[in-house]
């Protein structure tokens, strides 16, 4: 089933496609909001706030903006509400070296080294861009910004980080 169906049905109150739809999302969003918070527990509690305001607000979704992108919408402002209430720890915790190798972590805690040190703005474009693949025109759509705003800030960002990791050499 395409997902033009699933969303035409979920909007009707098909509670299957609905399902389907949060299995397709489920891991993309959580990705997405782990890179920001840094901690997969919070991460796990706000992909379940994206996904629970995504049941009660399902009926409201109009396709001018690709599906992805209102659910990215939702993840965006439900992180910068979470960071409005709360001050997440910027430590890695031991779950994730357990269940990572060592090369992993490492390459892990160098890129969000890297992120955490660019500005919020190039931080979420980077992100967005580079580890959900999303397209420029919809990062634009998701941060309300202009397209070469977003297409400027992840330029902006892979250049500081490419300054960043020569200054380390």
């Amino acid at each position: 089933m395409t997902e033009i169906l699933l969303i035409r049905r979920a909007v009707r109150g098909d509670r299957a496609s609905l399902e389907r739809l949060i299995r397709l999302y489920y891991e993309k969003i959580y990705n997405y909001i782990c890179f920001q918070t840094r901690d997969p527990n919070i991460a796990e509690d706000l992909t379940q706030d994206v996904f629970l305001k995504l049941v009660r607000n399902i009926h409201s979704y109009v396709p001018t903006a690709s599906f992805s992108s209102y659910l990215y919408k939702i993840a965006h402002n439900t992180i910068i509400d979470y960071f409005r209430t709360a001050r997440p720890t910027e430590e890695i915790h031991e779950n994730q070296i357990v269940s990572d190798s060592l090369a992993a972590v490492e390459a892990k805690i160098t890129v969000q080294g890297l992120l955490t040190r660019l500005s919020e703005e190039q931080r979420e474009c980077m992100i967005l861009y580079y580890m959900q693949e999303l397209t420029y025109r919809e990062i634009a759509q998701i941060l309300d910004i202009p397209i070469p705003t977003a297409k400027s800030r992840v330029q902006r960002g892979l250049t500081a980080c490419k300054k960043m990791m020569e200054e380390k050499i």
